[in-house]
C-alpha cells in the first residue's frame, strides 16, 4: 500500500432511519469516520434523456480497510479536486488480497435521497 497517495480526507457517511416522538420514519446520514484515502477519476459522461442533459462521473477511491463502508454509503470529500462534493457508493467495496485497503467505485452527479 502506497500511503504518499492517500493524501485526501474523507467522511464516510452511513444510512439510518429513526422515528419521531409521533412515530413518523425520519431519514438521515450520520458520519460514521473520517479516514484518509486516495480519490482519483475514472470516466465521466453526459446523458441526454427526455430533452434533459445530465453528467456523472466515476470516481475510485482507495482506503485502508473498514468494515462499515457498504453499497448504501457515502463519502463526503473534504479537499482536493472534490472538496465539498458528495460521492454515492455504486458498488460493494473490494478488498484487496490482504484485506489491508479498500477499493470503493464512486458516481458524482447522481442523486439519491
Amino acid at each position: 500500500m502506497n500511503i504518499g497517495k492517500m493524501r485526501h480526507r474523507v467522511t464516510i457517511q452511513n444510512f439510518t432511519t429513526t422515528r419521531d416522538a409521533s412515530g413518523q420514519l425520519i431519514k438521515t446520514w450520520f458520519d460514521a469516520a473520517t479516514v484518509w484515502a486516495e480519490v482519483a477519476p475514472i470516466s465521466g459522461r453526459e446523458l441526454v434523456a427526455s430533452g434533459a442533459v445530465s453528467a456523472e462521473a466515476t470516481i475510485r477511491v482507495w482506503m485502508r480497510h473498514r468494515r462499515d463502508v457498504s453499497a448504501a454509503s457515502r463519502l463526503l470529500c473534504l479537499n482536493g479536486p472534490f472538496k465539498g462534493l458528495t460521492l454515492d457508493v455504486i458498488g460493494p467495496p473490494i478488498p484487496d488480497g490482504k484485506c489491508t485497503r479498500l477499493e470503493i467505485l464512486c458516481k458524482l452527479g447522481v442523486k439519491r435521497d
